[in-house]
């Protein structure tokens, strides 16, 4: 990552509204976005987290430990072909959400 962009709003609205316009520049192609986040400061000064930032793929991950856990039923064969459909089918899920 070569540069971070940081923003900052009066209201909540306008925070959730602008990291909705970095994504849609991002989903049409004008900028790459990594990761984005909306955290708020309370008037007390303490900081809290509103949207986290993106996870990343954790359907693969999903998908991969779950048809690991089932393939160990059906012996090394079973095992094979259980993780390579359980991670096909996180990645797939990925896939479609980041879409």
């Amino acid at each position: 990552m070569d540069r971070m962009l940081v923003m900052i709003f009066q209201t909540e609205a306008e925070a959730y509204r602008g990291a909705t316009v970095l994504r849609e520049l991002d989903a049409e192609g004008s900028i790459t976005l990594y990761s984005a986040a909306v955290i708020a400061k309370g008037i007390d000064g303490s900081v809290s987290v509103k949207r986290a930032a993106e996870e990343g793929p954790a359907g693969t991950a999903v998908g991969l430990l779950t048809g690991s856990l089932l393939g160990l039923f059906a012996g090394p064969v079973g095992l094979a072909v259980a993780v390579g459909a359980g991670t096909l089918g996180g990645l797939m899920y990925d896939l479609a959400r980041s879409a």
